[in-house]
This record gives structure tokens, C-alpha cells and sequence, in this order.
């Protein structure tokens, strides 16, 4: 019986010997990426509507770190990623061109994904009523007259939002 009583006593003396030297760690804190966090990305390639196809993807990367109280969360020029959902050229009789597109999912360095939140919707200058105008006043020929096509230059920044809160 003092067998066992020794064993236990030394168990639990070796448990509490053992949660003393945890409590000398720090603390690991979660991190946390919250919903509406905003997240600066610029464009990494020129996208317009007059080459771009529904479904390409498009990259972009951070332009700044995501920081949280002291904590750097995402560095910058993390990956980020989206996609062309609508493209049309601009065709005759100053009709417009329109280019639609998301911004979809932040990478992180441990290769998960973030989603975030945001649509780009772009119509260019519609021409259609200067065209016909031309075209009864001058000739039939304005009536090839183009509108403008959407074009964002690789450089270009966007603002959009982390869509809900993810541990990271």
C-alpha cells in the first residue's frame, strides 16, 4: 500500500512539476484574419475587354501587411488571386465595352486561402447616339464608330474585404 501511495505522490508531484514549466511558455495565441479586414492587392498584369475571356484568372499581390494590434498577419506581397466573370469588346455604333471581374482568395504562407470579398464592374463610354448623329448628318460610315474598351494597367490598386473570419 505504500507502494502505491508513493507512486501516486510522485505522479502527481511530477504533474504539477511538469504544468509549472508550461505556464513558462508563452502563451500561443490564435491568429485571426477578421470578416471586413480590408486588404490592399494591386494588379499583376494588364487585363482589358477587349482580350480578356470569361473564366481567366488574375493575379494580384498585397501592397502592404495585414497587421493586427502588434502582430503581422499577412506579409506583403502575398499572393491573391481572381477571376474574369464577364468580357465584352466594344463594338460598332459606339457601343461600349464591359469587363467584370472578382477578387477572390488571399494565399498565405502556409499555402491556405483566405476568401475575400469583392466585384469590379466596368462599363466603358457608350457612343451610340453621337454615331447615328454623325452617321444622318455626314455618312453611313460613323456608323462603325467603336465605343472604348475597359483596360487596367498591371500596377492598378484595389481595396476589397476579408468575407468572413478565418484562422490563419
Amino acid at each position: 500500500m505504500k507502494q502505491i501511495t508513493t507512486l501516486l505522490a510522485m505522479l502527481f508531484i511530477s504533474q504539477v512539476i511538469n504544468a509549472q514549466v508550461d505556464s513558462t511558455k508563452p502563451a500561443e495565441t490564435k491568429k485571426i484574419l477578421y470578416e471586413g479586414t480590408i486588404v490592399s492587392v494591386k494588379l499583376l498584369q494588364e487585363i482589358n475587354s477587349k482580350t480578356s475571356n470569361e473564366g481567366d484568372i488574375i493575379e494580384f499581390e498585397t501592397t502592404e501587411p495585414i497587421i493586427a494590434g502588434d502582430r503581422v498577419l499577412v506579409q506583403k506581397g502575398a499572393k491573391v488571386s481572381g477571376k474574369v466573370t464577364e468580357s465584352a469588346k466594344a463594338k460598332g455604333l459606339g457601343k461600349a465595352g464591359k469587363l467584370n471581374f472578382t477578387i477572390d482568395y488571399l494565399t498565405i504562407g502556409s499555402g491556405k486561402k483566405v476568401k475575400l470579398t469583392s466585384e469590379i464592374k466596368t462599363e466603358g463610354k457608350a457612343k451610340v447616339g453621337a454615331s447615328v448623329a454623325q452617321a444622318v448628318l455626314l455618312t453611313p460610315l460613323f456608323l462603325l464608330k467603336k465605343g472604348k474598351n475597359i483596360k487596367f494597367e498591371a500596377g492598378h490598386e484595389f481595396k476589397v474585404f476579408v468575407e468572413s473570419d478565418t484562422e490563419i
